[in-house]
């Protein structure tokens, strides 16, 4: 594959395409049969003003009791923002950006006089399969690139179809930012690797390693304004700034090498603007107008500050050790498969890391050049990818509502590559054991979460 490869079409694209179509038909197909309303219906309330809804409901078309179905947990929030705009304060922990995006889809598919709640949820519908589709294919594309070749194309076609059957499930398909987040992101480590790949044949840092490299910090930004944990992408510039330092406290560093590292934080600013871009827009309204009607905020004195931390901590009790109590439990214990893959799978890539060196590769140095990974990168060529999702494991389990890992983990591609490793290369009982289980967990829990998620049950 080219450096231009993001070239979209592959001989693959049919199989994943076919593959992604029939498990969506499925999941759509379980959310119609569903009986709901659910427990909570505040669904229901908000869906239609008839009476008697309970009663009502058996009869509601397929298509109505799908959109009800899909309207459930954190979908209430970004529906309702897309419909009438953010009215509580409480609302702000919702992306600001997917809302906004989702309104005007709705206007652009259905027209702006059709303002009922249905036309919302069906439009995030399509936003979330078109962008879960589009992720399945980059996720494909990234693979093939960041694994040695002799392997590529298996593992990265096992790795896709994995992320079609990701535990997120019914979370891919509702209106919620998992799959937006997933595209964005796992484009952003594409044009990463596009940008560590394409080195000219002297060394030296290119044009084009500028513009992938600045268009990965865009995509890591654009991922952060719809989702916050976007920001632990970030470690990835992080881990390149820190392999120059070497270079410039020994004064042995070159003019292209303060370029690249100029590119790099350039890039890595995209990631602060997405993250900051709601907080500014929300310190206007309630801090900084005239006519608020919201004086006193307490974060507006804040030294920096922020709705989103605010809001996190005020109203969902997130913070730092705050989920860890008793009654929590079962849903650590629900999280435990998640943690263990995410964790397991990151030290077995960063372990490339300290193999490199064993054979004299430099540990800051990515093995190949133009999509060939050198046989040195016995796994993975660009070992580093694997610090948001380790990150990402770290902070679910202190300071996140633990449960929430099952499906923003949809949008990390490193533990779905190692898990098809272990697939493809079943030559040890334990490693066919331990594939078996992790793939018909994830074939399981996805059903059974969509299930609970379409009938308003836990968790979510």
């Amino acid at each position: 594959m080219s450096p231009t490869s993001a070239s979209f079409a592959t001989s693959q694209d049919g199989p994943l395409v076919w593959t992604f179509v029939a498990w969506k038909s499925f999941l759509t197909l379980l959310t119609a049969l569903c009986p709901g309303p659910g427990y909570d219906t505040s669904g229901l309330v908000l869906f239609g003003e008839i009476g008697h809804r309970h009663a009502a409901f058996p009869s509601s078309s397929y298509q109505d009791r799908i959109a009800l179905n899909l309207f459930r947990w954190d979908s209430l929030y970004f529906v309702m923002a897309a419909k009438r705009g953010y009215r509580y304060e409480q609302e702000w922990a919702f992306s600001w950006a997917y809302s906004k995006g989702l309104g005007a889809l709705k206007d652009f598919v259905f027209g702006p006089t059709e303002d009922h709640v249905k036309y919302y949820i069906w439009s995030g519908f399509i936003v979330s399969n078109l962008f879960h589709l589009l992720s399945v294919l980059v996720l494909y594309r990234l693979i093939r690139r960041v694994m040695p070749p002799r392997a590529n194309n298996r593992i990265a076609l096992v790795t896709a179809i994995l992320h079609v059957f990701s535990p997120a499930g019914l979370f891919l398909t509702a209106p919620y930012t998992e799959s937006l987040f997933a595209a964005l992101n796992f484009t952003g480590m594409l044009h990463y690797v596009l940008a560590k790949q394409a080195s000219s044949a002297s060394g030296a840092w290119t044009l084009s390693q500028d513009a992938y490299m600045l268009s990965s910090g865009a995509f890591f930004g654009l991922a952060t304004l719809v989702r916050s944990n976007g920001l632990l992408s970030g470690v990835i510039f992080l881990f390149e700034v820190a392999c120059s330092l070497p270079s410039f406290l020994t004064w042995k560093w070159e003019l292209h090498d303060l370029r690249r590292t100029i590119i790099t934080c350039v890039a890595g600013c995209f990631l602060f603007v997405g993250f900051v871009t709601p907080q500014v827009i929300a310190y206007q309204e309630y801090c900084a107008s005239s006519d608020t009607t919201t004086d006193g905020r307490p974060w507006c004195e804040k030294q920096i500050p922020s709705i989103y931390s605010w809001v996190q901590r005020h109203y969902w009790n997130v913070g730092f050790l705050r989920y860890w109590t008793l009654s929590n439990l079962p849903l650590f214990l629900a999280a435990a498969p998640m943690l263990w893959l995410l964790s397991v799978s990151s030290l077995t890539v960063l372990r490339e890391v300290q193999r490199r060196q064993s054979v004299g590769v430099p540990a800051c140095q990515s093995p190949g050049a133009l999509g060939q990974a050198s046989p040195e990168a016995k796994l993975c060529a660009f070992p580093q990818l694997a610090l948001p999702q380790l990150a990402l494991a770290v902070t679910a389990a202190t300071t996140f509502h633990v449960q929430i890992i099952n499906r923003i983990a949809s949008g990390y591609p490193i533990w779905y590559m190692v898990i098809a490793e272990w697939i493809v290369n079943q030559s040890q009982n334990q490693e066919k054991s331990r594939s078996s289980a992790t793939f018909r967990w994830m074939f399981m829990y996805a059903i059974i979460q969509g299930v609970l998620f379409a009938n308003f049950l836990p968790p979510a």
